[in-house]
């Protein structure tokens, strides 16, 4: 015996226009956690650092190993963003972005921890996780938007597949 088959798709659909502003809403909040997170860092620089004020090559020019003469380095807490690329209309992936000192800060190294040979001699400062936490926090809200938008997609093009075979 033959089932018929429904030719409407039921509920809400969720298109890549609603799928981007749920991945934004997502990438905000990561982001508003891990700059609560770096509030909590209370050593440190407390303004933005100007590189090359010491640092001079073999001709006499300011400078430092990863920064240009007179690039200030930001406070962690104010230069934390996010970009979410797209690839033919649909949300593809989304980027935390933060200083290259925000990694020194998770892994408890940076300026005044003691090194000999290569090595940090005693840490005086402890790791923080204040990027992966809330990433690992929000993991599973993120796969859930995910397999939403997805889900939704294979519904649409399997009930659009049975509409054309039926032509």
């Amino acid at each position: 015996m033959r089932t018929r088959t429904d030719t409407q798709i039921e509920g809400k659909i969720i298109n890549s226009d609603e799928f981007h502003r749920k991945a934004t809403q997502w990438a905000s909040r990561v982001r508003a956690l891990a700059k609560r997170n770096t509030a909590a860092f209370t050593k440190g620089k407390n303004k933005p650092y100007i590189y090359g004020s010491k640092d001079k090559n073999k001709k006499g020019e300011k400078y430092t190993k990863w920064h240009k003469h007179g690039e200030i380095e930001p406070l962690l807490s104010k230069s934390i963003s996010y970009k979410i690329k797209e690839i033919s209309g649909i949300t593809d992936s989304i980027k935390i972005q933060f200083p290259r000192h925000g990694v020194f800060r998770a892994y408890g190294v940076g300026n005044g921890q003691p090194i000999s040979g290569g090595i940090a001699k005693k840490i005086k400062r402890s790791m923080s996780d204040w990027a992966d936490n809330p990433i690992d926090q929000n993991i599973e809200k993120l796969a859930d938007i995910a397999s939403e938008f997805y889900g939704d997609q294979v519904c649409i093009n399997a009930h659009n597949a049975l509409k054309i075979n039926r032509l």
